[in-house]
């Protein structure tokens, strides 16, 4: 038997360049890694955790084409291409990544971006940081029609009131009201029937509709946006669509449900 002296000198004269990369991923198999949000809200474990990632999730990613500084969409889509190309079962692992408070999309965003760092799931933080600069992070899905919607504004927008008028238009009209199930929402076919009524019409661009927007656009512009594919279409899952600010007339009402109204975005 080694002495374990002689043993370890010799592994630490192991180049690690030499190892196959797919076969230590292979006979590892981490899935997950004992990290918490709070690891990620400051860059002291940053370059452990990219490692981690890169060695467990995408040996063939080369570390030194992560972005440095301000993103933009073509150059993360194209390392996340890179990385959806090379195992698309762990990017999803990665665009999912289950940490308390981080949505869909973030956990790639840390990965890529060496000067990011997240907020933690804390109500008040932002969703990233990026050398100073605070970006709010919304995961959703793009339609054919061009617009982007399924995500849900932070709980800061107060809504009830436009909730309680959108409620209340429904229920002017039984016909409308029939047209849905769900107690607390107005789906998309009652909006249709309200905007072919001219009185509901009216009423629910000034009760519902034009705060709303306005609302949700002065929500949506405090910090630059970046936008995520969450889902839909499965073929860009994970992109990012955009990063920047919105112009108010990209703003729009989707649905009322469960209580709270979600916004769809125009691209």
């Amino acid at each position: 038997m080694k002495r374990l002296s002689k043993y370890l000198r010799e592994m630490a004269a192991v180049n690690v360049d030499d190892l196959d990369p797919e076969f230590m991923r292979r006979a590892l198999r981490v899935t997950s890694f004992n990290l918490s949000p709070s690891d990620f809200i400051t860059d002291r474990y940053k370059a452990e955790i990219q490692h981690l990632f890169n060695i467990h999730f995408f040996p063939k990613f080369d570390l030194k084409d992560t972005i440095k500084g301000k993103p933009s969409a073509s150059k993360m889509n194209t390392l996340i291409k890179k990385l959806r190309d090379s195992n698309k079962n762990n990017f999803l692992a990665l665009h999912n990544y289950n940490l308390k408070g981080v949505g869909p999309g973030e956990a790639t965003l840390y990965f890529l971006l060496d000067d990011a760092t997240l907020g933690g799931g804390s109500a008040s933080a932002a969703d990233i940081n990026i050398k100073g600069q605070a970006y709010e992070v919304k995961a959703g899905d793009l339609g054919g029609d061009g617009f982007f919607k399924n995500f849900k504004l932070g709980g800061t927008v107060p809504m009830d009131k436009m909730v309680g008028a959108g409620l209340a238009i429904r229920d002017s009209d039984q016909n409308i009201k029939n047209m849905g199930k769900e107690v607390n929402g107005v789906n998309a076919a009652q909006i249709k029937a309200i905007m072919r009524n001219p009185k509901l019409k009216r009423e629910w661009a000034t009760k519902v509709e034009t705060p709303y927007v306005k609302a949700a656009f002065n929500y949506l512009n405090k910090n630059p946006l970046i936008l995520m594919i969450n889902k839909t279409p499965a073929a860009r899952r994970g992109e990012v669509l955009f990063v920047g600010s919105l112009k108010q007339s990209q703003v729009h009402l989707d649905v009322i449900t469960q209580g709270t109204i979600k916004p769809k975005l125009q691209f």
